[in-house]
């Protein structure tokens, strides 16, 4: 049994990696986490305890480059740690493909290279944060993203896509919303489950959780650490909560 996990762009500046993560409690309301739809192939391989594969793929969050391009400390290692605590007695594996400033159509060219032939059965897609950044055009990506999950449909994959980043500074210059809501839109026609991420970090930031704002250069790398360690707890709750 393989997952595919597709992941995109960073905020963060890449910085030399830090030797040690501190991870605060960063836990988020359930809301922000659950929604409707489900992973029932998933779940089923999980209960059966079948060998499980994720791939990473995504952009400079994937790579771990705010945090130095240190593969140890990217989302996708700490993923395969926090899974493999919580599902002991399944094999799980993850790895990593991302590749830093990639547009939601420039992840789906790579499909055919970096997803279909691993085979997986769930594919987390986060995307979006370069778009908006880059300005496409709103109905672009949407349409880049409707096409990416047909194809993946096509390939009978289960899908959960991740939405953008979040920080008040990006925010004050990038209008995500579009993008967020063209996304939901997107994930509510297909009942594709989506992470919204951007309402996590949202929710970090405003209370006090992680500070994204002025953040001091010796600081930087180690924030990205604990920001990618989070988010690959709050990932794995939201593969708990799909498949129970």
């Amino acid at each position: 049994m393989r997952i595919l996990l597709l992941v995109g762009g960073a905020l963060l500046m890449s910085l030399p990696s830090p030797s040690v993560a501190r991870t605060p409690d960063c836990s988020v309301p359930a809301e922000i986490v659950e929604d409707d739809a489900q992973l029932p192939e998933l779940a089923q391989q999980l209960r059966q305890k079948h060998p499980i594969t994720i791939v990473a793929i995504g952009g400079a969050s994937t790579a771990g480059a705010a945090s130095g391009n240190a593969a140890e400390y990217a989302y996708p290692h700490r993923l395969q740690d926090v899974l493999r605590r919580r599902y002991p007695e399944v094999s799980i594996t993850v790895l990593n493909k991302g590749v830093s400033r990639e547009t939601t159509q420039e992840m789906v060219d790579r499909f055919p290279r970096d997803v279909y032939p691993l085979s997986p059965t769930l594919v987390i897609w986060e995307t979006g944060t370069f778009d908006a950044a880059r300005s496409v055009d709103v109905d672009v990506f949407a349409g880049a993203l409707e096409a990416g999950l047909a194809d993946l449909r096509e390939h009978k994959l289960e899908t959960m896509l991740v939405n953008m980043q979040y920080s008040r500074s990006t925010a004050s210059v990038i209008n995500f919303e579009p993008y967020l809501d063209a996304m939901q839109r997107t994930a509510d026609v297909d009942g594709v489950y989506v992470l919204r991420r951007f309402e996590m970090m949202k929710y970090w930031a405003e209370n006090g959780v992680f500070n994204f704002a002025d953040v001091p250069v010796e600081r930087r790398s180690q924030l990205a650490v604990e920001v990618y360690e989070c988010f690959a707890e709050r990932v794995a709750d939201a593969i708990a909560y799909a498949t129970r």
